[in-house]
């Protein structure tokens, strides 16, 4: 799996044998229809029950531990986008030895039954990355049928594993049954509000947790929904090895320290060096800078499956690496350079929660390099970004920060500079042709993770994804206008100076902003700063809130009014709305406002949101910020002749 962590351990502990719980469960012998309440009839599927059985038991001709994972589960399909989403049966096979047994019914909407097993069920050979999954087709299935699914895979020994109990539909009941046999299972749920309960199996301990009514994933704005999504993990380690929780972190960054900070450097570094740093320097910040610019443009990252791509000789002498391994080119040439760095092990925040209390291997899918006396960071596997703040998609969530002395802490991942994601506009409005025409003329400065995403556009899109750029960038949402000039200042992704701003020169004229009415023309002002996100739809809010980073906004927009006119409606110009935190700070708000010099009119506009997280229960109140901004881009004003 892509850039991810696994801590497989395998044990070789002689163990009495278990009784295999899987092999007596079965589904009832009479298959049922189901009939759902009238309010649940509007989905497009429902999931009745789903019942998850991991056993670990003794290996019979040998010593090792074997784990078996039983699934069983029914789903109502109610209309034919379930039947599109539920017709093919799709099993994970990583860690995988034998599919020990697969059956399904299918009772549709007449009472008919339909039966399908191993030797009867079609397995489609073609799908996307078969080799790391079985892909099973359920022919014939129609709408307001009734699937069970029951399978069991026999897998190999792993102390840790997740299960997710919500998915894109909603579920009924759900349960998860842990028997950990000659192992110790411990269970962490992520929120669920069900407790784990301690249970019988056999004669054998176990642990089962039961939940009900489990919504469909909801997918909100300013929401990281995956994340959020009900599961748990476990561990089931053997009672002789007496691990806690800091010990597999310990285990983690025991094993990783040969690459991440390298005792021995590699010949072959030394000629790199000497071409990327330049003689005498000794600034942190330009020594690493260039190294990571070097990196990115002289090694390419391949996605094929070869175990010479984690070989230090072999990623140096073809410039191949895969996206984890490359991380030992930096590593090898900032400690040839004397740099102190830690490195970070974390996660994307949209789809897993970094948890220090709990150990899972599924968390660990993203390397950083920090810089502590500089306070930035370096995302190796990250062509579009070169030194500075973390990825906004790690940033806010935790890591683990490791130093060159082995020692390790847990920190979440802040953004330390405070302004380093802005948009400033000035933007100058002339009018043409009797006020039929407007000609805007625009310079903008886009910093951070706008400067950033501007830069990786532009430098990796095709043609139609340059055009979109093009569109955006000269004020997005007019219709029908010209782009008279459009210039580009900061383009190259490598930039010598901290956050150095990706600047847009442009000039474009339009007719589409111009409605003639009574004695003058109506003007869409509001237009010209571009489309706006919006969250008019009146809501229960189901997530907490989030951005996508902090980041602020500052635009100043200059009209020539045109001689012989006054104008009407500048009042609606005028917005303040704001979200004020409990020290009484203003921590996300847009305001404009407007003047008038002699034939000027000056609307200035201020919109920031300086947290990435905001109170839930306060969502109207970031509900009113959002849409003050879609509200004056929907703003119009007159222009009346005297």
């Amino acid at each position: 799996m892509k850039n991810i962590v696994f801590i497989i351990i395998l044990f070789t502990y002689t163990l009495s044998s278990y009784s295999q719980f899987y092999k007596d469960y079965s589904w009832e012998e009479e298959a049922n229809i189901v009939d759902l309440e009238a309010t649940l009839m509007n989905e497009s599927s429902i999931g009745v029950f789903e019942k998850t059985i991991v056993e670990f038991i003794s290996g019979k001709f040998s010593n090792t531990i074997i784990k078996y994972e039983t699934h069983h589960y029914q789903i109502k399909v109610l209309n034919d986008k379930g039947v599109s989403k539920h017709s093919n049966i799709i099993i994970p096979m990583n860690e995988v030895t034998n599919l020990k047994d697969i059956k399904v019914r299918i009772i549709d909407k007449n009472g008919e039954l339909t039966e399908f097993d191993n030797n009867t069920i079609d397995e489609l050979g073609d799908f996307e990355s078969s080799v790391n999954f079985k892909n099973f087709h359920l022919a014939g299935l129609n709408d307001n049928s009734t699937i069970e699914v029951l399978y069991t895979l026999e897998k190999q020994y792993n102390i840790h594993g997740n299960k997710i109990l919500q998915k894109s539909y909603s579920i009924k009941k759900s349960e998860f049954l842990l028997i950990p046999g000659p192992t110790q299972g411990i269970i962490k749920t992520y929120s669920v509000n069900s407790k784990v309960k301690d249970t019988i199996i056999n004669t054998y301990p176990a642990k089962i947790i039961k939940v009900v009514d489990i919504p469909a994933i909801i997918d909100e704005e300013y929401a990281t929904a995956i994340a959020n999504r009900q599961r748990l993990s476990f561990q089931c380690p053997l009672p002789d090895d007496n691990m806690n929780q800091e010990d597999y972190w310990e285990n983690i960054v025991s094993n990783i320290s040969p690459i991440m900070f390298p005792k021995n450097i590699h010949p072959k570094i030394f000629e790199i060096s000497s071409e990327v740093i330049q003689k005498n320097e000794i600034n942190e910040y330009n020594i690493a800078n260039n190294i990571d610019d070097y990196i990115k443009n002289n090694f390419t990252i391949s996605e094929n499956d070869n175990v010479s791509l984690n070989n230090i000789n072999y990623i140096l002498e073809n410039k191949t690496s895969n996206d984890f391994s490359i991380i030992q080119v930096y590593t090898q040439l900032l400690t040839a350079a004397g740099i102190n760095y830690e490195i970070v092990i974390t996660s994307n925040r949209y789809y897993n929660r970094f948890d220090p209390e709990f150990f899972d291997p599924n968390m660990l899918r993203e390397f950083l390099i920090y810089f502590p006396e500089e306070k930035k960071y370096i995302a190796p596997n990250r062509l579009e970004y070169r030194i500075g703040e973390a990825p906004f998609d790690l940033l806010g969530n935790y890591g683990i920060y490791i130093d060159r002395m082995l020692d390790f802490y847990f920190s979440e991942i802040i953004q330390s500079d405070q302004s380093y994601s802005r948009i400033k506009r000035n933007i100058k409005i002339e009018f043409e042709r009797k006020l039929k025409k407007i000609v805007i003329d625009e310079y903008q400065e886009y910093s951070g993770h706008w400067a950033t995403n501007n830069r990786s556009l532009l430098n990796f899109s095709d043609e139609e994804g340059l055009a979109g750029l093009k569109d955006y960038l000269t004020a997005s949402g007019i219709e029908n206008k010209k782009v008279i000039n459009y210039e580009i200042i900061n383009a190259e992704l490598f930039q010598k100076n901290y956050n150095t701003p990706f600047i847009v020169n442009s000039k474009i004229s339009t007719e589409s902003l111009t409605t003639k009415i009574k004695n003058g023309y109506q003007v869409k002002i509001g237009n010209v700063i571009g489309m706006q996100s919006q969250l008019y739809e009146d809501i229960d809010r189901f997530h907490p809130i989030e951005v996508t980073y902090p980041n602020q906004y500052d635009y100043r927009i200059v009209v020539k009014i045109p001689k012989g006119y006054s104008i009407e409606g500048l009042e609606g110009l005028v917005f303040n709305k704001s979200y004020i935190s409990l020290m009484g700070n203003k921590i996300c708000k847009f305001e404009s406002n407007y003047e008038i010099n002699e034939n000027e009119l000056v609307i200035s506009i201020q919109e920031f949101y300086k947290t990435l997280r905001y109170q839930k229960n306060r969502y109207n109140e970031f509900r009113d910020v959002i849409n003050s901004a879609a509200d004056f881009y929907n703003t119009s004003i007159k222009f009346i002749k005297k």
